[in-house]
């Protein structure tokens, strides 16, 4: 395998992109208002948001590098043909690679905050390196345990949403008027950002539990302690099962939400998220095979990046 193409796929560069895209959207569209409000100094500057956007990739890419650096042995079980640690890249250039992509990470998220808060730039970069600890905890011990690997995934995702909002609470706090001035929009939009972040978070959490069901395998001979594994496939399937239809509930509420404020267009593509959803209780109780459950994991992510283009017409 070309090693150019072997890095991109150790970095998951399709799941970067929409890290990339739930963060652009969130700040470029639901904080749309105070963009275009006339008030001096209400946003941020987009380099300082893109150096942000920048940093958080490259701390996620380090995660991806460090989960397979540790997941090599149940890789070689569940995905032998598909192995790229240890395979492509030596344990060597795995290292290398996770350090300096978290290294690059942090710097950006660095040079993002001393832009954005000048002498208070120690809250944002002390929150993206949290993130970089808990990615490398999550690889190094949590993956292994019992739900809480898949909840930090959700949490981390989630963040990612989260985090535009965040940054631009953190911008306005500098000054007092402008907060003031800004307060009542900043929490008129907290709502959306906290619904796109829930929807982030259980999407997530239901993904994360069906990758472990099509790596039982391999978890089940290294003794990772997943659901799957501490469950049973049968009674995995039936909390996929129940999640699946929170999930579809929670879509239905924001179906709600969305035709109250009379967001025509984003009903519309909500609508398609609703299709895929009503799809994934069928999908899941006609798996025969493990490797079934790769197609459903595929549809989990559509709903989600299908669920977050509604932002576009809000």
């Amino acid at each position: 395998m070309n090693k150019i193409k072997a890095f991109f796929k150790l970095v998951r560069w399709t799941n970067l992109l929409i890290i990339a895209m739930m963060m652009c959207l969130v700040n470029y569209c639901l904080m749309s208002p105070l963009h275009a409000s006339e008030i001096v100094g209400a946003v941020p500057s987009s380099p300082a948001f893109l150096l942000l956007v920048i940093s958080l990739v490259f701390i996620v890419a380090g995660g991806y590098v460090i989960n397979d650096y540790f997941d090599v042995e149940t890789d070689k079980i569940n995905k032998p043909d598909k192995l790229i640690a240890g395979n492509v890249f030596t344990d060597k250039e795995l290292k290398f690679f996770y350090k300096s992509l978290t290294f690059i990470g942090l710097l950006t998220g660095l040079i993002s905050s001393v832009m954005l808060m000048g002498v208070r730039f120690v809250t944002l970069l002390a929150i993206l390196l949290l993130l970089s600890c808990l990615l490398y905890s999550y690889s190094y011990i949590y993956k292994r345990k019992f739900l809480v690997g898949n909840i930090i995934v959700s949490v981390s995702v989630a963040f990612a949403v989260f985090l535009p909002w965040l940054f631009e609470s953190f911008h306005l706090s500098n000054n007092a008027l402008i907060l003031s001035a800004c307060k009542e929009t900043m929490m008129n939009i907290l709502p959306f950002v906290l619904i796109y972040t829930a929807f982030a978070f259980l999407t997530t959490l239901i993904r994360e539990i069906v990758k472990d069901a099509e790596d039982y395998n391999g978890d089940s001979i290294t003794r990772c302690r997943t659901i799957p594994v501490v469950c049973g496939m049968m009674k995995t399937k039936m909390i996929v099962g129940v999640l699946s239809f929170v999930l579809y509930v929670f879509l239905a509420y924001f179906h709600w939400v969305l035709a109250r404020i009379q967001a025509d267009i984003a009903v519309y593509i909500l609508i398609v998220a609703e299709t895929l959803g009503i799809m994934l209780l069928p999908m899941l109780f006609n798996i025969k095979e493990f490797a079934d459950f790769h197609r459903l994991s595929v549809m989990l992510k559509m709903i989600m990046v299908v669920g977050m283009l509604t932002m576009l017409f809000i």
